[in-house]
């Protein structure tokens, strides 16, 4: 946790908030700019993944095995086939 609230001021840093971000925001603009109170919060919520900072979280690998399964019932993709990403 303590690496993504790093990562998570490091990147608002970088993003024009370079004398650090505040403390707190104003209540109009709170969901789109970056604020201590937001990150307080999602300690509190002890939010592993910290999705109210914006991080996802992982996918589960039961999860994936079932998306291929149904891809090849649906005859999307071939059993030998590997899932391609695009980027």
């Amino acid at each position: 946790m303590k690496e993504k609230i790093k990562l998570y001021v490091k990147i608002w840093e970088s993003r024009c908030y370079y004398n650090g971000i505040p403390d707190e925001a104003p209540s109009e603009i709170s969901d789109k700019v970056p604020c201590y109170k937001k990150i307080c919060i999602a300690i509190m919520k002890n939010d592993k993944n910290l999705e109210t900072l914006g991080f996802s979280r992982p996918k589960c690998k039961a999860y994936m095995d079932l998306k291929r399964i149904e891809l090849i019932e649906r005859g999307v993709l071939k059993p030998d086939n590997q899932l391609k990403l695009k980027i």
